[in-house]
């Protein structure tokens, strides 16, 4: 794995590497045993025909108690994991996410205190769910919460990572992650008008449970760096395409020490860390460097952030990772505008280093030949000194 990793961390200590890097960030079913060569059976019908479901409904309280949802997790890490080796990528986000917990056919809840709805892709997969509110009301509801399966999180990650790094560490860079951030993990079990009045005449609650999930993650960092990994992703989506949710302001008062902490940890087990968010985040950008972290993703186009306006901003700072459109771009553009749309975001953001190209976010729309193309272009445009 030496050019892949000595490619990764020069480009996230914003040294010049023999060429950009790329990382891989898919997380769809159907691409990933597209790539594997692998055929899915797709199980989606268990939602929407009518009978299956009701047959699946009957055994949801069996799979639940065996722990089914834990080992589908654990086997799809794996899989999307040997799937960017298979396509070439220089790191792979490798989400681990044993979270979720069907209550019918229809509803999901998680393990923190959300319900969503189950949703299908458009190729007959049972989807990523769709959230749709919070099981948590009050301090009451949240002291009475059953944590257990929470605090059982970093044994898990543990034990799959540790099987990731041993069997594809040497071809690979692991970027360890799971959800959710302080962020949403704060506002999305209550809801967000809740989560706004609480933060108004409720603050040691809402701190009281920021506290909690910031020890929370520092000992999924520290699970992920005794299983060797290398990398993590913070994902905590904390922006609209109009801007940030929360004043940047309130966010360094409730979250900005956390998140200090939690970059601190990673730093000290030899670990790199990048923040994900979508969205506008132009306000958030020197507070996620002056937070610790390495590196910034999505830098969503289609929330109007310009890669040479983030260069400009935080460049100095911060590597940057993603921008490459996913509803246009990696989805049904030519051959020649994938090459131009890569081409563009180097020579916005590859100068002097700092860059990994990488898509936006997952999504099943995304094509695998024009993921193809894209890492193509990487090898044509991408090589130091840049000819862009």
């Amino acid at each position: 794995m030496g050019e892949q990793r000595e490619r990764i961390m020069a480009a996230l200590e914003r040294r010049e590497p023999d060429r950009v890097p790329v990382m891989d960030v898919m997380e769809e079913y159907a691409n990933i045993y597209e790539v594997l060569g692998k055929k899915p059976t797709p199980l989606g019908f268990l939602v929407t025909n009518r009978y299956a479901s009701k047959a699946f409904d009957l055994v949801i309280p069996l799979l639940n108690r065996v722990g089914f949802m834990d080992s589908e997790m654990d086997r799809f890490s794996f899989d999307r994991t040997a799937a960017a080796v298979k396509m070439g990528y220089d790191a792979a986000w490798a989400m681990h996410v044993p979270i979720w917990r069907f209550r019918d056919s229809r509803v999901a809840e998680d393990i923190y205190g959300r319900y969503y709805d189950v949703i299908v892709d458009d190729r007959g997969n049972i989807a990523t769910p769709i959230y749709k509110g919070g099981l948590i009301a009050s301090p009451d509801d949240w002291n009475a919460w059953d944590k257990r399966s929470i605090l059982r999180l970093p044994e898990k990650a543990n034990r799959t990572y540790a099987k990731i790094q041993k069997e594809m560490g040497d071809r690979i860079v692991v970027f360890a992650s799971f959800l959710y951030g302080l962020f949403e993990n704060s506002w999305q079990p209550l809801g967000f008008e809740r989560f706004a009045v609480a933060v108004r005449k409720e603050k040691d609650f809402i701190k009281r449970m920021i506290k909690f999930y910031e020890d929370h993650y520092c000992f999924m960092i520290e699970a992920w760096a005794d299983a060797g990994v290398p990398g993590a992703v913070y994902s905590d989506d904390m922006a609209y395409r109009s801007g940030p949710m929360v004043n940047p302001r309130t966010m360094d008062e409730l979250y900005g020490d956390s998140l200090r902490r939690i970059t601190e940890t990673a730093h000290a087990a030899g670990m790199k860390i990048i923040v994900h968010t979508d969205g506008m985040v132009y306000p958030l950008l020197p507070w996620f460097a002056d937070c610790g972290f390495d590196g910034v993703h999505s830098l969503e186009p289609t929330a109007g952030v310009k890669l040479a306006e983030v260069k400009e901003m935080v460049g100095d700072r911060l590597c940057l990772l993603g921008n490459l459109d996913i509803t246009h771009v990696l989805v049904d553009a030519t051959k020649e505008e994938v090459y131009e749309a890569v081409r563009e975001s180097i020579r916005a953001a590859g100068g002097g280093g700092g860059y990994i190209v990488a898509p936006t976010n997952s999504h099943p729309g995304m094509d695998i030949e024009h993921l193809r193309w894209m890492l193509e272009a990487v090898e044509e445009y991408g090589r130091y000194p840049l000819q862009v």
